[in-house]
């Protein structure tokens, strides 16, 4: 994947978080705009996004940094 894919992509996660999601439903709201995108691939880029600060998993769920310091 390109790092403008790949960043769009990180784009596209980081809005769907404002909630709070877990794995299966964040695959789930991002295949109709990245359908090759594969569980592992997703969950691999999570974990970086967790290693620079920007996401946190709490409680099975995946929350943006921000929101998860702002209940």
């Amino acid at each position: 994947m390109g790092a403008m894919r790949e960043s769009s992509l990180e784009a596209a996660i980081l809005a769907l978080l404002g909630e709070g999601k877990d794995l299966e439903a964040l695959l789930l709201a991002l295949k109709p705009r990245f359908p090759r995108l594969s569980r592992a691939r997703l969950f691999g880029l999570l974990v970086r996004m967790r290693r620079r600060g920007l996401v946190v998993y709490r409680e099975g769920r995946f929350l943006r940094a921000e929101e998860a310091h702002h209940p």
